[in-house]
């Protein structure tokens, strides 16, 4: 498990992020995720959160607050110590990548993007069993949207911890599952306000 790049350990980590959202099950407010891989020297962290729990809704922003609310949790997430802290050993190795719905580079692009999520979403939720006669409130329920970034790190000598900051920059979330996997150590923990940091043994 040696040579491994930066991009080899991204892709490791999409694919463990996707194997956890199976695991985990359903889009929930409050949880976040918090995913980590360690390949030598080069580390990945990913974050997962439902949108709600960083701005307060998951619709399409529909006035002047929602889209400035919007905006400044995309600036917040970008920079990585709002969301994780790790030992001063870990340096920073390329520019957070952050996505979320409803925001993008040209403004007609990002309103098509959430008419297609909310009508997916509201698919869905027929599906489930609801008849499409709901009214624009339970629309708005059955969106489920996510905020996620990525952040990429170069450590030296290993991970002794992690610290997840994200509960002091944003009050919605309640708990972080953190799963960790290195070359010789796999790490799986539930933080909270109250406990933020875990023990890296291994990294």
């Amino acid at each position: 498990m040696t040579n491994r790049t930066a991009l080899g350990a991204l892709a490791l980590v999409v694919g463990f992020v996707a194997d956890a959202a199976e695991t985990h099950g359903a889009h929930e407010h409050g949880h976040a995720v918090l995913k980590l891989v360690q390949e030598g020297a080069e580390v990945v962290v990913h974050f997962q959160s439902p949108l709600d729990s960083i701005v307060g809704f998951e619709h399409e922003p529909e006035n002047d607050e929602q889209h400035a609310a919007l905006g400044e949790a995309m600036r917040t997430v970008q920079v990585p110590e709002n969301i994780v802290r790790l030992p001063a050993t870990c340096t920073s190795a390329g520019e957070p990548e952050v996505t979320a719905p409803y925001v993008g580079d040209d403004h007609g692009d990002d309103h098509d993007t959430a008419d297609e999520h909310a009508d997916s979403a509201h698919a869905d939720h027929e599906t489930a069993g609801h008849d499409g006669d709901d009214h624009d409130a339970d629309e708005h329920a059955a969106v489920h949207a996510d905020l996620e970034a990525t952040f990429k790190y170069h450590c030296e000598s290993g991970i002794a911890w992690l610290e997840a900051t994200a509960f002091e920059t944003f009050g919605g979330l309640e708990e972080i599952e953190l799963q960790a996997v290195g070359s010789d150590a796999t790490v799986v923990e539930t933080l909270t306000p109250a406990s933020p940091r875990a023990a890296l043994t291994g990294f």
